[in-house]
Formats: structure tokens, sequence, C-alpha cells
């Protein structure tokens, strides 16, 4: 989510082109162009050729879809939102993972086991 939000935001005022958007988000073109071809096939971001009148190939600009402005002012607004936890919330979340580790241990799928446990509640529900 973080580097999508990056790549929102860089092109958030203006569409950039893939090499430009490399050296803004510090990241390697072949991730750049991976990241460009996710995200445009979940409608987050448009990928318009531009015209030149040179020569080589036109540069590929990527900018935002309504779609991708809305997932970046979510993910702004998520970023605000402070996370509150108790002790209780810590100790219950470190005895479940040193449950999870157990069944590890013991060759058990925790996965597994969870949906057996969750299937065994929920048959012994109120009628």
């Amino acid at each position: 989510m973080e580097v999508e939000a990056q790549l929102l935001s860089a092109v958030e005022e203006r569409p950039l082109g893939v090499r430009e958007l490399s050296r803004v988000m510090r990241r390697r073109t072949q991730v750049v162009v991976s990241l460009v071809k996710r995200m445009e096939a979940g409608g987050l971001v448009g990928v318009t050729l531009e015209r030149r009148d040179g020569k080589g190939r036109p540069a590929k600009l990527v900018s935002t879809t309504v779609l991708g402005e809305e997932y970046l002012e979510a993910f702004h607004r998520l970023r605000r939102m402070p996370l509150k936890s108790s002790r209780n919330d810590l100790l219950r979340a470190r005895a479940d993972a040193e449950y999870v580790n157990r069944l590890i241990a013991r060759g058990r799928d925790p996965i597994h086991a969870f949906l057996e446990l969750n299937g065994i509640v929920g048959d012994s529900g109120d009628p």
C-alpha cells in the first residue's frame, strides 16, 4: 500500500513518464513498470502515450484515475487515524502468536485448526 500511495502522490498533480516516476520514487524502472501495470489493471492509474515530434517511441504518461484519487484520499485518512490498543490487547496477541507457534511445532496447520475450531463453535451455537 505504501508504494501504491507513493506512486499516486507522484502523479497526482500532473502525469509523469516512467523514467520520471522512477527518479521521483527512487525505485528501479522495472519495479515502477510492473507497479504501473498492476495499478492500471486495478483501475488506479491510466496510461496514455505522449505525442512527440522527434524520433523514438512515445513516452507512456501515468496519471491518476478517479478511483486512484479516492484510494489516495482513503490512504491518507487511515494514516492519520491512530491505532489504539491496551496492554491486554497486546498480551492477547502475544498469547495467540505463541499458540500458533505451538501448533506449527506439532505439525498442525494453524489456519486449518482455526477453521476446525470455528466449525465447532458454529455448530454448538443456539438454534
